[in-house]
């Protein structure tokens, strides 16, 4: 009986922070893997700095080429970009890239404190047409 109790106690211990572990992270890393997409590839006119606004089924525009199996955002130098594509949901690997005539300079997305350049993306829908937009901020941290 002690040997029974003993292993009771200890399963209780390790088990209880593996399962608070998945009840508090798991959602996020399920949503993660869920939602997934194909990533697609920025290029951003190079020494731009400043909010970039992705305008999505637009009359008129062109749809987004596809380049080495990635859609690709070319901006231009207003930082803007028009489109009939529709946005993609979910999460993907994205790459953004200064783009100059001499050739692309990846950007970091990297975050606080770990010399990222990409702040803030996001889709929405503007209030006045209905249509869906991304934006994001290109610069430092500072």
């Amino acid at each position: 009986m002690p040997n029974q109790t003993a292993r009771a106690i200890i399963l209780l211990i390790l088990g209880l922070p593996i399962f608070v572990a998945a009840a508090v992270f798991g959602p996020s890393a399920l949503d993660l893997v869920i939602r997934r997409r194909p990533p697609e590839r920025y290029l951003i006119p190079a020494g731009y700095t400043g909010w970039v606004r992705i305008d999505f089924h637009q009359p008129g525009a062109p749809a987004l080429p596809i380049e080495d199996g990635r859609r690709l955002l070319k901006l231009n130098a207003q930082g803007t970009l028009q489109t009939s594509s529709d946005p993609r949901p979910g999460h993907g690997k994205d790459e953004f890239f200064a783009d100059s005539a001499t050739g692309r300079t990846p950007l970091s997305n990297a975050g606080v404190c770990k010399g990222g350049m990409i702040w803030g993306l996001g889709t929405m829908f503007d209030d006045r047409t209905g249509k869906p937009f991304a934006r994001f901020f290109v610069g430092t941290e500072d």
